[in-house]
């Protein structure tokens, strides 16, 4: 057995029957001693699974609790999720995704597709770009800035993936952009497709995904757009009225 993961494992059950503890108290608990136990403490910190108080008190994360966190919930959010994506593939008879960001990264919820004779491949939704695509742009643009800290720094600027974007100042104006309409909008004539998405919301405002359709052009005019987005519109309403009824709290959608 490797000891220092029987010790990190004991350290988190020792919190999650105590919720909070001292670094002696939890030292007299786990018959670590302080030197040792300050250092694993310190890496699981950095790891993110614990955290300290900043008044030298302990806990568990709440990255820990939605790693431990049962599937069934899960599935209930994206069961949920794919009733309003295929709704929303029905009622516009096109393309639809709901997406979230998890790890950085962005995670497609639900897809479906309209059956009709010409459409929009669903591969259009694999591995979706977080900076050249409508739903990774509009969720970053309702990050806390923190977030969109972590990310910039994780993954750099956008340059040629939005816009040419090199400076914080360049994707702030971006991103307070896309709060004032909550719309983003992508045209790709060289596929003939034209993209959009709007944010979810949680019971307190928080961005906890996107909601999004791809068209193609040549099915396009004013009216029809008009139109699409309405329906758009509708569902991201309700979607996150199901996640405030639900009780799917903005961290169930999202896990950095």
């Amino acid at each position: 057995m490797i000891q220092v993961i029987e010790r990190a494992f004991n350290i988190l059950e020792h919190l999650r029957n105590h919720q909070v503890l001292s670094l002696g108290a939890l030292a007299k608990r786990s018959g670590v001693n302080k030197s040792t136990l300050c250092n694993i403490l310190r890496t699981m910190a950095g790891l993110g699974y614990v955290e300290n108080d900043g008044r030298g008190n302990y806990r568990i994360s709440e990255k820990f609790k939605q790693l431990a966190q049962p599937l069934p919930e899960e599935e209930l959010l994206r069961s949920q999720c794919m009733h309003f994506c295929k709704k929303l593939a029905e009622e516009t008879c096109e393309s639809g995704v709901i997406a979230t960001l998890r790890h950085q990264t962005l995670s497609v919820l639900a897809q479906s597709q309209y059956p009709r004779s010409l459409m929009i491949s669903m591969t259009v939704y694999e591995n979706l770009s977080l900076y050249h695509s409508v739903s990774g742009r509009i969720i970053l643009a309702f990050l806390k800035p923190s977030e969109l800290d972590e990310i910039i720094d994780s993954r750099g600027y956008p340059g040629a993936e939005w816009d040419g974007i090199e400076t914080h100042a360049g994707l702030e104006d971006a991103c307070r952009k896309l709060r004032k309409t909550q719309l983003s909008v992508m045209v790709n004539r060289a596929d003939g497709i034209k993209a959009f998405a709007m944010p979810v919301f949680d019971a307190k405002r928080r961005i906890c995904g996107s909601a999004g359709l791809t068209v193609p052009l040549f099915r396009l005019d004013e009216k029809k757009e008009a139109e699409i987005l309405g329906i758009l519109r509708e569902c991201v309403t309700k979607l996150s009225f199901t996640n405030l009824n639900l009780n799917l709290t903005n961290k169930t959608w999202r896990l950095f």
